[in-house]
């Protein structure tokens, strides 16, 4: 199998990447396909062109690049846990402070989901949890998620061979 994690992206992928990271959140966040159109892609295909760039079975060259466009950024705007936990602190001790218990209280579950505290779980009735597969049914389900991840197993062992 050919390696799609090193391959070059081309200049639309790199843009479409830079929209995806740039407009994914806040008043100006647009859609998967308003990016692709944006990026230039054909608007009749721009969903199944957005759809593809962002599958990491598809394009896993291009959801690196998304994820390394992320990262930059929150190097870039100092975003990392610890701060974002300090800030939600301070914030929720100045609600607190103003008598804005609400506020304050959607702070604290904030933070804890930072930290983990808190799991959303949400129940997918027509798939089986793995609580409830026989044997069999388990070994497919195994095969199943190392046959959609073939591309990220290749690439591990491909740097294995390189140390050689």
């Amino acid at each position: 199998m050919k390696n799609l994690i090193s391959k070059p992206l081309t200049e639309m992928q790199k843009e479409f990447s830079r929209f995806i990271v740039k407009n994914s959140f806040g008043e100006n966040a647009m859609s998967h396909t308003d990016c692709a159109k944006k990026a230039g892609y054909a608007p009749e295909s721009a969903a199944q062109r957005a759809y593809e760039l962002t599958n990491p079975e598809i394009c896993p060259n291009v959801c690196r690049y998304i994820e390394e466009l992320k990262n930059e950024f929150r190097k870039k705007n100092k975003i990392d846990p610890d701060r974002h936990m300090g800030r939600l602190n301070h914030l929720g001790l100045q609600a607190e402070k103003n008598k804005m218990y609400g506020i304050a209280l959607q702070s604290e579950i904030a933070r804890g989901k930072v930290a983990g505290y808190y799991i959303e779980r949400k129940a997918i009735l027509s798939n089986p949890s793995i609580d409830n597969m026989d044997l069999d049914q388990l070994f497919q389900r195994m095969s199943d998620i190392k046959k959609r991840n073939r591309h990220l197993t290749n690439v591990k062992e491909e740097k294995k061979d390189e140390k050689k």
